[in-house]
């Protein structure tokens, strides 16, 4: 065998190497660009989840405060206890003085 057809097999071997690291390299930097664009839609999703449910639990804070606020005025002027006990009486516990009558609309269809 000649000197320049082992020269030229070198060559082919080197190119061939050189080939595969590049489509090794290819692969790595596909897979860490995939990997990077899964994290980060992930990351979003979870992001909006926790916005929606920050914005709730936000919503329901500040109807305890009102309400809070509501009972702490019954309760600063003792002749608004009478009444705030009242309207505790008829709306949550179903209450009626011993001379009324209840009277409930069911709505058509149900």
């Amino acid at each position: 065998m000649s000197l320049k057809l082992r020269s030229q097999k070198v060559r082919e071997v080197k190119r061939n190497k050189h080939g595969f690291v590049r489509l090794l390299a290819g692969a790595a930097i596909m897979v860490t660009a995939i990997y990077v664009i899964v994290s980060i839609i992930g990351s979003n999703i979870s992001i909006r989840k926790n916005i929606e449910e920050y914005n709730e639990l936000e919503a329901l804070t500040n109807s305890v405060n009102e309400e809070n606020e509501k009972i702490s005025g019954y309760l600063e002027n003792e002749s608004n206890l009478d009444e705030y006990v009242e309207i505790i009486a008829r709306e949550k516990l179903d209450f009626a003085k011993p001379d009324e009558k209840i009277y409930y609309v069911v709505p058509a269809g149900e």
